[in-house]
């Protein structure tokens, strides 16, 4: 099985702020029921039911459970790792850990804790993002070092994305807020540089996106930022509307193969 992508606290808090904010928008009766812990938004969008709720929100409310089950993943493997250590650090034998776990030898609970270990050693699930953050932070760990060597392959995922981005941003949009006509036609949004449905900050993370392919800066932060854009983007009304053979779709599942990649080989 694949390792999935790292999600920051950044992108775990955005993920339940786009649920809250479509369950608002739509003024859901039940949002009281939301929660704001990762597990409880799960289960609830995975027991809501349709009534009341436009597809197109159940269908990004899926879409942003799965960043948030991603975030329970890799805390669940932190969780594992600190009840191994503690175990051992507590006098519990190899043998005793391994038990629940379904382990049956000494080795092969030290080969998991080395696995673990291997896996959460540049796990930072509080990335910093900014741009000042990014450039003091810039020290030479194996992230950055994967990121130098895969630089074309990281380039040309990001463009894509930026391309189809930018090229959404500039074309009519119709605007799901408002009602449509009996004809079934709704009338245009301005999107003056913001895509219609989409969370505050979604721009300016394609902003961020962007200033660092230009400049090249490409770092662990900009693969965050990238799984924030594709979130967001993914999540709106329009891009929901589009046919999943869109270029765009393209561009969003090309990112998270690559920020896939990053994760399990680092």
């Amino acid at each position: 099985m694949a390792t999935p992508p790292r999600i920051t606290a950044a992108e775990r808090d955005a993920a339940l702020a786009r649920i809250a904010r479509r369950h608002a928008r739509i003024d859901d009766v039940r949002r009281s029921e939301l929660g704001s812990e990762p597990r409880d938004v799960i289960a609830y969008v995975l027991g809501r039911g349709p009534a009341g709720v436009p597809r197109w929100v159940a269908a990004a409310d899926h879409a942003d459970a799965l960043v948030l089950m991603t975030w329970c993943w890799w805390a669940d493997r932190r969780t594992e790792r600190r009840l191994l250590r503690q175990g051992r650090h507590l006098g519990l034998s190899l043998a005793e850990l391994g038990a629940p776990l379904g382990i049956t030898s000494r080795q092969g609970v030290q080969d998991r804790l080395d696995r673990l270990d291997a896996l959460l050693e540049y796990d930072r699930p509080d990335e910093q993002l900014t741009r000042t953050a990014r450039r003091e932070a810039r020290n030479r760990d194996a992230r950055q070092v994967w990121i130098d060597r895969n630089r074309d392959a990281v380039r040309a995922v990001l463009a894509g994305l930026l391309a189809q981005a930018h090229r959404l941003l500039d074309t009519d949009l119709p605007d799901t807020d408002l009602p449509a006509a009996p004809d079934g036609h709704r009338p245009r949004a301005d999107t003056n540089g913001h895509l219609p449905g989409a969370g505050p900050g979604a721009g300016d993370w394609l902003d961020e996106l962007a200033a660092d392919y230009d400049s090249d800066a490409l770092s662990p932060a900009t693969l965050a930022v990238a799984g924030l854009v594709a979130a967001e983007l993914r999540t709106t009304p329009a891009v929901l509307a589009l046919d999943p053979r869109h270029r765009l779709h393209t561009a969003l599942r090309e990112v998270e193969a690559l920020r896939a990649r990053y994760a399990g080989a680092v």
